[in-house]
């Protein structure tokens, strides 16, 4: 076989396995998060396997929106997760609540805390292979205190 012909056989294989996947998460999952009937417009929502590997995380957006990515990738593994959401308010936000800040950088939450603690989360869900909406709802309670 001549040279090029290796370089060619080379490009193949490189260009199969990045158009196969290789490396990337078999799992796209994205969704709505509300607090009641409201859409939640900030925080961070977290996909926690039940077994064992990476979890899965993110940031919702001022629409209520999330889209997960595992590290700097987008997507996640098929399987069981727990499913943790915590939003922490704004300075405004607590000075509304009546709430003062004791330094500055650390909010208190603005969701009930059952769904920022992975002990104690209802949210559960499987996650299959492919491209998948989850919403997700979360009952109203006194934010930071279990409803």
């Amino acid at each position: 076989m001549t040279p090029m012909h290796s370089r060619h056989r080379w490009l193949l294989l490189a260009v199969g396995l990045l158009a196969s996947g290789c490396g990337r998460h078999a799992a796209k999952v994205s969704g709505d998060v509300k607090l009641g009937d409201r859409p939640l417009t900030s925080g961070v929502v977290t996909y926690t396997p039940v077994k064992s590997g990476p979890s899965a995380y993110g940031n919702v957006s001022a629409e209520g929106r999330y889209a997960l990515q595992t590290g700097a990738e987008k997507g996640l593994e098929p399987g069981d997760y727990t499913v943790t959401v915590a939003a922490n308010a704004t300075p405004e936000e607590a000075a509304n609540m009546g709430i003062k800040v004791a330094r500055a950088g650390i909010m208190p939450l603005l969701t009930p805390l059952i769904y920022a603690d992975i002990r104690t989360s209802p949210l559960k869900v499987t996650v299959k292979p492919g491209q998948q909406t989850i919403d997700l709802a979360l009952k109203p309670g006194p934010p930071g205190k279990h409803p």
